[in-house]
């Protein structure tokens, strides 16, 4: 069948990044947008664990009874991993409809997404 695939790339080294060079304060925006989706039809942290690799559910866990978001721990875990670039977290953020998501980290790191058309 023919159809047309988007992919989508950067410029300006964002596959150069780590995740673990995410502030603090991106990750907190992050998990209140990916925690609990606003409605069930909006993808959260569960949809972004699946695109991630992971097929188990991320436990949001406590330390000194302060409560860890399940997206934090997620992106904490996947951090370890060899894939563990921004750019693939973006992407991941694109393909699960989080585009919302995708564009805070994209502003504060002034970052182009160029999408690429190839007719297949």
């Amino acid at each position: 069948g023919s159809g047309i695939i988007a992919e989508y790339g950067y410029e300006d080294g964002a596959e150069l990044e780590h995740v673990s060079e995410l502030s603090p304060g991106v990750k907190d925006e992050l998990a209140r947008l990916l925690d609990k989706p606003p409605q069930p039809r909006i993808k959260g942290w569960r949809e972004l664990a699946g695109e991630l690799g992971y097929q188990y559910e991320v436990k949001g866990s406590a330390v000194n009874g302060v409560r860890i978001s399940p997206t934090i721990s997620l992106l904490n875990r996947w951090q370890f991993t060899n894939t563990a670039t921004v750019e693939n977290l973006l992407k991941s953020l694109h393909a699960i409809e989080r585009s919302d998501c995708a564009s805070l980290i994209e502003s504060k790191y002034n970052l182009i997404l160029i999408e690429y058309l190839s007719i297949v």
